[in-house]
């Protein structure tokens, strides 16, 4: 459901305030996402989960996690549709985990070229360091 105001409810805003990439639910949805796997142990347990199911036993070893956080980032990654767990009792991704699998395998192929360049790297040659604007 779209929204007239704005993230604190407020109906003002400017030209300025505006999102040119989407409407803002589409911001908030990424967001969720991202928070979601930047919990601790959380990306870690789909990473784990690409290849195969695993046993919550195993997911432990493999992260050295405390089990009471795997437990809750296991049960996190339930209510949210990307994990279950099949007959047999073992974890694996839904089919809405794999479609996020489809997305992310390329991300962390960017993030590896990324990482191996040093800092100087990332930023383009001739680039300002800062913005119109910025202090």
């Amino acid at each position: 459901m779209a929204s007239s105001g704005s993230r604190d409810g407020s109906h003002g805003g400017s030209p300025s305030d505006a999102r040119p990439d989407g409407p803002p639910e589409q911001a908030a949805a990424l967001a969720h996402v991202i928070d979601l796997l930047a919990r601790r142990h959380a990306l870690g347990i789909f990473w784990q989960l690409r290849e195969a199911p695993a046993t919550f036993r195993s997911l432990a070893l493999r992260l050295a996690a405390p089990q009471a956080q795997l437990s809750q980032r296991l049960r996190e990654l339930r209510e949210a549709g990307i994990v279950e767990v099949d007959e047999a009792g073992d974890y694996r991704l839904t089919v809405h985990g794999r479609r996020l699998q489809g997305v992310l395998e390329p991300v962390a192929a960017w993030a590896e070229q990324w990482a191996r360049l040093g800092p100087r790297g990332r930023v383009p040659r001739g680039s300002s360091t800062r913005g119109r604007g910025e202090p």
